[in-house]
């Protein structure tokens, strides 16, 4: 009998809302501003110099895969692989009553993904998971949740 991977969860319906990506061309405008070992950040070309936009991609090994599972049947591979991407944002607000008015506030978003080193894990199983971190911050409506969470409000509520 074949081996299959599968999560166990039966909450899988589609939701009529969708997410449309947006093309940040980033091969064409972002510069590499830094470029190390496990790590790439990109400078948004098209953003003022004084308002800039970062994305960090990052990638390391860990030894083990810590999370707050009860794992009854581990796998043998322990090692593991983190990778993220992170978003650094310059909002600008303006007055157009005054001109000499400006505030520069930061806004910093990240993904983490962290897993074994396991051929059961591509591309797929993390875009499953991806898609349930991301649906967990939606309203049914397809609202996004951040106006409770930045006010501490942490448990859902009815739509």
């Amino acid at each position: 009998m074949a081996k299959v991977s599968a999560f166990t969860f039966t909450n899988k319906t589609a939701s009529a809302n969708t997410i449309t990506p947006l093309a940040l061309g980033l091969t064409s405008n972002y510069a590499v501003s830094t470029e190390v070992a496990n790590q790439a950040v990109l400078n948004n070309k098209t953003a003022d110099i004084d308002a800039m936009e970062l994305i960090s991609y990052r990638t390391q090994s860990v030894k083990s895969v810590a999370n707050n599972l009860d794992i009854r049947n581990p796998a043998k591979v322990t090692s593991g692989i983190q990778y993220g991407v992170q978003v650094e944002e310059t909002l600008v607000t303006t007055d157009s009553d005054d001109a000499t008015f400006r505030v520069d506030e930061p806004i910093v978003a990240s993904i983490n993904i962290r897993h074994p080193k396991s051929g059961n894990i591509d591309n797929s199983v993390v875009a499953e998971v991806v898609l349930r971190l991301i649906s967990s911050l939606m309203r049914a409506d397809g609202s996004w949740r951040f106006d409770d969470l930045m006010r501490s409000a942490e448990r859902p509520i009815a739509d």
